[in-house]
C-alpha cells in the first residue's frame, strides 16, 4: 500500500536549486534512510514528504487517512506544556495526536484537583467521571506507553515546562512524542542527536519493531545498516535510490562511480578517434559524411560527469611536545554537587580517547577541564607548553549571522601551507599554499556560498564551516564534544581518515558507536553522579569493543543481583550475552514477574472499578474522602505496575521480532 508519493518535486532557495525533478514513493513497511552532504536538501526532502513545506513545483500525494508524524532537527513544542502533556498530544499543532489525548488530559487534570483538594466532593466526582472516561476510551495504554517512553529517554517524572528545557531535552521530548504517535508514516530528522549510546540501541529496537513506514535522516551508520531497507542519496538536486542496507548502498555507489568512469574513458577514446579524423584537413572533411562530423561534435560535447563533490580535509597541525595534559586528582563541582572527582589522566601525543556515558554524566565538564576552559575545584590540571587546543563543541559556534562565509575563515587564517602533511600532498617538501578560499573549496563551499552570509547556510553547512575554522587554526590537541551531530556521512568518513594520520592528540565525547569504534583506541566511561557524589570514571583499554564487553558483563551482574533479590537462587540466570535488553530472553524471574504483574493489574483495575462505583453511590463526605484517597493510591500503584509490565512486554516482543 502506497502511503506517500513525490512526483517531479522542485525546490529552490535564494536562486539555488536544492531539489530538481525528484520522484519517489513510500509504501507501508518501508524503512528508508536518506543521506547526502550537508546542504544537499535532505531535511527539505523530509519536510516536503511530511507535508510541512510545499514544493515550488511538482506534486505531493498522501494516501487517504494516512497519518504522518514529522520530527524536525529543532522541533517546535508548546512552551507551557510538560513533557508528558506533549507526548500524549496536548498542545499539538499536527492532526496526528492520539484520539485518547483529550481523555488522558482530563484524567490528569482530575487527579491534580484531588491532590490539591482531597476533601472536595466536586474534585472526587470529577476524578470518578474521568476514570470512567479512561475505561470507556481504552486510554490507559496511551498513558502507560507515554510514561514508559519518557522514562527510557531520561525524562520520567519531569514536571518542568518544555519552554525552560535545553535543546537536547526538547529533542528527546519530541522524539518520545514521535514514538508514541499512532502515525502510519514516521519521518525523523536526526533522531539520535542528544542520545547516549544505550538509548540509541534501545531506539534501534523500537524502530525495528514499529509497524507502518519510516523515513529518517541519521549520521549513525550502525543504525542505518541494521535498520533501513532502502537508501536514498540526495546529490546536486537529484536522488539515487538503492534497495538494501547501508552496506549494500556503499557497494552500489562504488560500482556506479566505476561505471561512470568506464563510460568516460570510452567516450574519450572515441572522441580521440573522431578528433583525429576532423584534423585531416578541410578538403578531406568536406568529402566525409555529415553524420560523422555531427558525431564527432557530439562526443566532444557529451562529457560524462564522473567528478563527485569530494571533501578534502588535509590541514597542518602544530608541533606537539612530549607533555600534553596531565590531570591529577582533578575534580569539578557545581554548587554542592561534584560532577567529576579524583580524575587521574595523562594525555600522550597521538592518543585517541573516546568518552562515553549518559547525558549529564559529566563528559562536557571533563572536556572543559582538559581544554583549560574550566578551572578544577580540586586537584590540578597541567598543560604542556606546546599545546594548542582545537575545540569543536556540542553547541554550534555563534557566528554573527551577517558574516560572509569567506570572512569567517579569514578571521582564523588567510593562507596556510600543506608542507609535511600526510595524504595527498605528502612527499612535496615545499607543500602547497592555500588561501582561505582554497580551504573553503576543499570543504565543498562554492564561490557563491563563500560570498553568502553565514545565516544563509543550512545547519549542517554551518557545522562544516565551524569544523574548518577549528582545523584551520592548526591545533595539536583536538577536543570534540559530540562531533557527529549535524555532520553528513561523507564528512564524517573523511574526518575519520584525516584523524588516522593526524599527529596530534584527540579526546572525543561521542554517542556515535561507529565513530568510537573507528577512531578511538581507548575509551573512558563516566557514570552519572549520584546525589552528593561525583560520577565514576573508568578506563577501558582496547576501545569500543572493550567497553561494549564490560557493559555486557555489568548488565548481566545487575540482572543476576535483581534475580537474587527477587527470588533468591531459585531463578535461573538467562542472558543473550550482548548485555542489552534488545533481543534477549526474559529470565525465569522476569517471566514470573510479568505473569504476576498481569494478574495484579487485573486486580487493581477491578478495585478501581469498585471504588468508582462506590463513589457514585456515596453521599457521606467522610466516606467520599476515604474512597477518593484509596482511589488515588490504587491509580498510583496501577500506573507503576502497568509501566513495569510494559517494559517486560517490550523485551519479550523484541525477542520475538528478532527470531
Amino acid at each position: 500500500m502506497n502511503l506517500a508519493s513525490l512526483e517531479r518535486i522542485r525546490k529552490e532557495y535564494a536562486e539555488r536549486v536544492v531539489l530538481d525533478g525528484v520522484s519517489f514513493g513510500v509504501d507501508d513497511g518501508d524503512r528508508v534512510g536518506v543521506i547526502g552532504l550537508n546542504g544537499s536538501g535532505k531535511s527539505t526532502l523530509l519536510r516536503i514528504l511530511a507535508g510541512v513545506e510545499a514544493p515550488d513545483d511538482g506534486r505531493v500525494t498522501h494516501g487517504s487517512s494516512v497519518r504522518t508524524h514529522y520530527l524536525a532537527q529543532e522541533p517546535t513544542l508548546p512552551d507551557e506544556a510538560t513533557p508528558f502533556e506533549v507526548v500524549i498530544g496536548i498542545g499539538a499543532t499536527e492532526a496526528d495526536a492520539p484520539a485518547e489525548a483529550g481523555v488522558v488530559r482530563a484524567f490528569e487534570a482530575a487527579q491534580a484537583a484531588v491532590r490539591d483538594a482531597p476533601e472536595d466532593p466536586a474534585a472526587l466526582e470529577r476524578l470518578e467521571a474521568a476514570t470512567q472516561e479512561m475505561d470507556a476510551a481504552g486510554a490507559w495504554s496511551l498513558e502507560r506507553r507515554a510514561r514508559a517512553t519518557l522514562d527510557r529517554l531520561g525524562l520520567g517524572g519531569v514536571q518542568q515546562r518544555v519552554g525552560t528545557m535545553s535543546g537536547g531535552q526538547r529533542k528527546r521530548v519530541a522524539l518520545a512524542r514521535a514514538l508514541v504517535s499512532p502515525a502510519e508514516l514516521l519521518v525523523l530528522d536526526e533522531p539520535t542527536n542528544h542520545l547516549d549510546v544505550d538509548v540509541i540501541e534501545w531506539l534501534e529496537g523500537e524502530l525495528r519493531g514499529r509497524t507502518g513506514a519510516l523515513v529518517l535522516v541519521t549520521h549513525d551508520r550502525y543504525l542505518l545498516d541494521r535498520l533501513v531497507t532502502r537508501v536514498i542519496e540526495v546529490e546536486r538536486g537529484r536522488i539515487h535510490t538503492n534497495h538494501g542496507s547501508y552496506a549494500d548502498y556503499l557497494e552500489a555507489r562504488a560500482e556506479r562511480q566505476a561505471q561512470a568512469e568506464r563510460e568516460e574513458r570510452k567516450r574519450q577514446n572515441l572522441a580521440r578517434v573522431e578528433l583525429e579524423w576532423l584534423r585531416r584537413g578541410p578538403k578531406a572533411r568536406g568529402t566525409k559524411a555529415k553524420h560523422r562530423v555531427e558525431k564527432a561534435h557530439e562526443l566532444l560535447e557529451s562529457r560524462v560527469d564522473t567528478e563527485q563533490p569530494e571533501l578534502v580535509v588535509n590541514l597542518p597541525a602544530r608541533r606537539i611536545g612530549s607533555k600534553v595534559v596531565d590531570l591529577h586528582n582533578a575534580g569539578k563541582r557545581y554548587g554542592d554537587q561534584w560532577v567529576v572527582s579524583d580524575v587521574d589522566l595523562r594525555l600522550q601525543p597521538r592518543d585517541r580517547i573516546g568518552l562515553v556515558g549518559p547525558n549529564g554524566s559529566g563528559k562536557t565538564t571533563l572536556l572543559g577541564l582538559v581544554a583549560g576552559r574550566l578551572m578544577p575545584d580540586a586537584g590540578s590540571v597541567r598543560m604542556g607548553d606546546t599545546v594548542h587546543v582545537g575545540w569543536f563543541g556540542q553547541e554550534p559556534e555563534q557566528l554573527p549571522p551577517r558574516t560572509r562565509v569567506l570572512s569567517a575563515v579569514q578571521e582564523i587564517v588567510r593562507e596556510t601551507n600543506t608542507a609535511g602533511l600526510v595524504g595527498a600532498e605528502r612527499g612535496r617538501s615545499e607543500g602547497i599554499r592555500l588561501t582561505a578560499g582554497d580551504l573553503l573549496e576543499r570543504f565543498l563551499f562554492t564561490s557563491a556560498q563563500q560570498k553568502a552570509y553565514v545565516e544563509d547556510l543550512s545547519g549542517g553547512e554551518r557545522r562544516r564551516l565551524e569544523l574548518l575554522r577549528v582545523l584551520a587554526d592548526a591545533p595539536n590537541l583536538l577536543l570534540l564534544d559530540e562531533p557527529t551531530n549535524d555532520l553528513d556521512l561523507d564528512t564524517l568518513s573523511v574526518l575519520e581518515s584525516f584523524l588516522d594520520g593526524w599527529p596530534g592528540a584527540l579526546v572525543a565525547a561521542s554517542h556515535d558507536r561507529y565513530f568510537l569504534d573507528r577512531v578511538c583506541g581507548d575509551v573512558w566511561s563516566l557514570d552519572p553522579p549520584e546525589p552528593g557524589g561525583p560520577g565514576q570514571l573508568r578506563h577501558h583499554p582496547g576501545g569500543w569493543p572493550a567497553y561494549r564487553d564490560w557493559r555486557a558483563q555489568s548488565d548481566r551482574r545487575a540482572q543476576a543481583d535483581s534475580e537474587h533479590r527477587a527470588g533468591g537462587e531459585n531463578g535461573r540466570r538467562q542472558s543473550s550475552g550482548d548485555g542489552g535488553g534488545r533481543g534477549r530472553k526474559l529470565t525465569y524471574n522476569e517471566q514470573r514477574e510479568r505473569a504476576q504483574l498481569a494478574e495484579r493489574v487485573g486486580e487493581l483495575e477491578e478495585r478501581r472499578a469498585a471504588l468508582t462505583d462506590a463513589l457514585e453511590h456515596t453521599t457521606d463526605p467522610d466516606e467520599l474522602s476515604r474512597l477518593g484517597r484509596e482511589l488515588a493510591d490504587v491509580e498510583a500503584e496501577l500506573d507503576a505496575a502497568g509501566t513495569r509490565w510494559l517494559e517486560l512486554e517490550m523485551v519479550a516482543d523484541e525477542r520475538s521480532a528478532n527470531r
